[in-house]
């Protein structure tokens, strides 16, 4: 199965060129790649931040330029978005009993397990005690099926001092549940703006590159307003392939966009 993975939209209300560069214009180039090279692709998965700060004019613009995917989506929220917000634009996006965008989805035999990690008002991520309840009793549920594990923010440091600063606050909470769940075959996250691939925990991740524009490579700044960018990276997404027992291979691609 292909599936393609998107991330860190950061849309702006239209008209609105506030931000550079211009997160619809580059959207709107992956979207015109994707359904010019990947139309057999089954899903397309977003994982967060698809607005810049959440406004209902954002989600207009987000959803009508989504609109013009060719594949069907999902998607969960990111740190920059508003929980309720979101909702009312994604309609149709499954909520848990207590609110939060956590739902699992299974194609072609995997499932894809879609986990809502924010904290509102705040930058960096967490999984309170109602959301890990309802990721073991999900897992619990499907414990035989190869399982795929989406989230905005990842839950361990990447070596980029303020990335850093606003990960996921749970990460022993998480790590006990990975631990003795060998379903999880891999784990896809946002948040960076910087395509990586490790492994935590013996699971391998991807942290997906952003469809706006990259963030600093800095290893040595704890500040934003200090951050150093010597390569700056343009917008991307990612092109994935799974089969039934939760293989991978995963392509990173960039769209060419004049900075």
């Amino acid at each position: 199965m292909k599936f393609i993975h998107l991330s860190d939209l950061h849309i702006l209300a239209r008209n609105d060129r506030s931000r550079h560069p211009d997160a619809a214009a580059t959207l709107r180039k992956v979207i015109g790649e994707i359904n010019a090279l990947h139309r057999d692709a089954e899903i397309c998965v977003i994982t967060g931040d698809i607005t810049h700060r959440g406004t209902p004019e954002q989600y207009e613009q987000a959803v009508n330029i989504l609109s013009d995917l060719a594949i069907p989506y999902i998607l969960i929220p990111g740190n920059h978005d508003i929980r309720e917000a979101f909702k009312d634009a994604f309609p149709t996006t499954s909520v848990d009993a207590n609110g939060f965008v956590n739902f699992g989805q299974t194609f072609d035999g995997v499932r894809f397990v879609m986990m809502d990690s924010i904290v509102p008002g705040h930058h960096h991520g967490t999984l309170c005690d109602k959301r890990l309840g309802w990721l073991r009793d999900e897992l619990t549920a499907h414990k035989d099926t190869p399982t795929f594990l989406f989230m905005h923010h990842p839950p361990f440091e990447m070596g980029l001092p303020f990335m850093d600063t606003i990960r996921l606050d749970a990460e022993k909470e998480l790590g006990e549940i990975i631990a003795i769940n060998p379903q999880i075959k891999h784990l896809f996250f946002g948040h960076l703006h910087r395509p990586a691939t490790g492994t935590w925990l013996g699971v391998p991740f991807v942290l997906g590159n952003s469809t706006q524009s990259g963030e600093a490579l800095d290893f040595r700044h704890e500040k934003e307003e200090e951050l150093e960018d010597r390569n700056p990276l343009g917008p991307g997404y990612g092109i994935a392939f799974s089969d039934p027992t939760g293989g991978l291979r995963y392509h990173f691609d960039f769209v060419k966009f004049d900075m």
